[in-house]
């Protein structure tokens, strides 16, 4: 195990053992379902910028443009 995950894990127990040691009431189903939820793989949305998006080729200003002067 890396320090990291170590470290982590006891960030997300420490809370929980000291709830529990002061008389703070926790259901099984509520610890349970947080650790589920900490295990769940996160998905992160990016959103491309304008020139990455492919949608507005870039157009070179000293072509004519179609059906231009004749």
């Amino acid at each position: 195990m890396s320090i990291k995950h170590l470290l982590r894990t006891f960030v997300v127990c420490l809370p929980l053992m000291i709830g529990s040691l002061s008389g703070v009431p926790m259901k099984p189903e509520e610890i349970e379902e947080l650790m589920h939820n900490l295990n769940q793989p996160k998905i992160t949305i990016t959103i491309p910028g304008q020139s990455e998006s492919g949608d507005d080729p870039w157009e070179d200003p000293l072509d004519d443009p179609p059906g231009g002067p004749t």
